[in-house]
């Protein structure tokens, strides 16, 4: 029953095409109906059965007895041949009718079909793109592309896939029991000792395999994870020779989920024959039984053909429903994996009182923040200014906290405690969008997309092509962009792999200058560099931070020389603070950084 809720919450967009689903999905069944039945008064005609006498035969009362008479007076007035002919276009005419109302519905399933499936690619495309950075610091990107890839398409075919059968078989099926109960419901009441049975069974395959489904989704969000970082480390796998230990690490995963995986088929398939089985064993039952009592003078001949028609016609939807049962389950697990990043806490949000910010004006203010990242201190107690104009560094070893606090400036994780304050303004009283509009950022690694220079650099802005060359110039990247075939429209390939890591990194930095912002975050941005990129990266940069506020978190020391304020950090703390002079000239962590480095 939890599977079926959690389907149907699929399809609260779509309840007009569920409507006119139901709709024809009736029609069609009522015209299967007479088409079936159709086999009764051709029989009745074809082998001379009481024609010509006005007795009813016991068994054919109501409607059928009706019927009968009907087709003996038309027999007595065209003949045979002609009433055979009828009965042909009439089967011929419901045939075209039924599978017309058919074909309709099966148009409002595509539609419902296709439109989950965007849907759920959309709700799951933004809830990533709204999702905090330490969500993807404790998931493997691999998984994550399996789950907006393969599990997607596991809920398009097996979950929305199953919807047809789950919508028209049990419609038809009860139609069909309430013809079998007119027909004869001793018969029909016999039969149902067994459904009970095959509905166990049936459940109890379908349990085991949505465990399975799941166990072999999670097996294959490993094996893509896998493969995402050796596409990624190639060239760190093939300078060690590691490619032994990758393929066995890949071999010993790609078993595991190949045994899953057999294991699900083995239960998916048992579905179909087990219950086609069931439903062919009730037939022969009922032959049996309902001989006897077409001996016993009960019941006429062609009724019980009839009425074994009409039931083997459930055995199709029967064994269409048992399958989309068997479908569910399986595509259950893929709901699931889907929905545990759909419900993913959203820890960065705004507030129901958030206010925009109109414009960065005064400074900027660290009130006592502190953060932790599971349970763990980052940073304690930490203090300071930042005015507008002015440039502060960052300084200190590794783990020392300077990316953490760049971090939350940027408003990428909330202080877990004390608060940032922006004009006097509470950082989590201003709404997202409106302060990262101020903000520019330069990393350490040129995060860039595989598309043009031009889309690269302007990315959410609008375009202005002056901007655009007047980028280009300060971040010294016109030079390079003009030797290339087509200028500003090239394609840099993925990650701009196309390019060398200077380059990459002024084009950043001509991001960064396009967007013209209020307060720039430098993080590492020439350490990766060799000395000639540095310099003309270091010139960009100086270009940039012209009449701006910037906050530079910095490897090279001699990079951050003029900077208005140094902070050296140590075990996530101020340990040190004031300008390179001051600095200097008094024992402590700077001095003997800047000495490291000069050796």
């Amino acid at each position: 029953m939890k599977s079926f809720r959690a389907i149907f919450s699929l399809l609260r967009n779509y309840k007009s095409s569920l409507i006119w689903n139901f709709f024809f999905n009736v029609l069609n069944a009522i015209f299967s109906l007479f088409t079936f039945l159709s086999v009764v008064p051709f029989l009745y005609v074809l082998f001379d059965v009481n024609q010509g006498s006005s007795a009813v035969p016991k068994g054919a009362s109501g409607i059928w007895g009706a019927i009968q008479l009907e087709l003996d007076e038309l027999i007595l007035t065209i003949g045979k041949g002609e009433v055979l002919l009828l009965m042909c276009v009439f089967i011929v005419v419901l045939a075209l009718m039924k599978n017309t109302v058919n074909y309709i519905s099966l148009l409002s399933i595509a539609r419902i079909r296709t439109g989950v499936s965007r849907d759920l690619r959309r709700d799951m495309y933004a809830k990533v793109l709204r999702l905090p950075l330490t969500f993807f610091s404790n998931e493997k990107k691999g998984d994550l592309i399996s789950r907006m890839t393969n599990d997607l398409n596991e809920i398009e075919f097996s979950v929305i896939g199953a919807l047809e059968a789950l919508l028209k078989s049990p419609v038809m099926i009860l139609i069909s029991i309430a013809t079998l109960l007119y027909m004869s419901w001793e018969l029909t009441l016999f039969a149902f000792v067994f459904l009970p049975i095959s509905g166990y069974l049936i459940s109890r395959i379908a349990k085991s395999l949505k465990n399975a489904a799941k166990r072999s989704k999670n097996n294959l969000g490993e094996l893509i994870a896998l493969l995402d970082e050796s596409l990624t480390g190639m060239r760190v796998i093939k300078v060690f020779n590691a490619e032994p230990h990758f393929q066995a690490k890949f071999d010993e995963t790609n078993q595991g989920y190949s045994k899953l995986m057999h294991k699900l088929y083995k239960r998916e398939y048992l579905a179909s024959p087990m219950s086609e089985f069931i439903s062919l064993l009730v037939i022969s039952v009922l032959l049996y039984v309902g001989g006897t009592i077409v001996f016993g003078g009960e019941l006429s001949g062609e009724m019980l053909i009839g009425y074994l028609v009409v039931f083997s016609q459930i055995i199709q939807p029967a064994k269409q429903f048992s399958d989309a049962i068997f479908k569910v389950n399986k595509g259950m697990a893929s709901l699931e994996r889907i929905r545990e990043v759909l419900f993913a806490e959203e820890t960065v949000t705004d507030s129901e009182v958030a206010l925009s910010l109109k414009h960065f004006n005064e400074k900027i203010s660290f009130e006592n923040v502190g953060f932790k990242y599971e349970e763990q201190n980052v940073l304690s107690n930490i203090n300071f200014e930042i005015m507008k104009g002015q440039t502060v560094a960052l300084v200190g070893s590794s783990g020392s906290g300077k990316t953490t606090l760049a971090m939350l400036l940027a408003r990428f994780y909330n202080p877990t405690e004390g608060e940032i304050r922006v004009d006097g303004q509470s950082l989590s009283l201003t709404t997202i969008y409106s302060w990262r509009h101020e903000l520019g950022m330069v990393t350490q690694d040129a995060l860039l997309f595989n598309d043009s220079i031009k889309n690269n650099i302007i990315l959410n802005e609008p375009f202005n092509e002056e901007q655009l060359h007047l980028a280009a110039t300060i971040s010294n990247s016109m030079e390079f962009i003009l030797e290339l075939e087509h200028g500003f429209e090239t394609n840099i390939g993925d990650g701009g792999m196309r390019l060398s890591g200077g380059q990459r990194q002024r084009l950043s930095i001509a991001r960064a200058i396009y967007k013209n912002p209020s307060v720039l975050i430098l993080d590492e941005a020439t350490s990766a560099l060799d000395t000639q990129s540095e310099k003309y990266v270091q010139d960009a940069i100086a270009k940039t931070m012209e009449n701006r506020t910037a906050l530079v978190i910095a490897h090279r020391l001699s990079t951050i020389q003029q900077a208005d304020l140094i902070l050296v950090l140590k075990d996530g703390e101020i340990v040190q603070r004031g300008n390179h002079k001051a600095l200097i000239s008094q024992e402590g962590l700077y001095k003997t950084l800047v000495e490291m480095q000069e050796l």
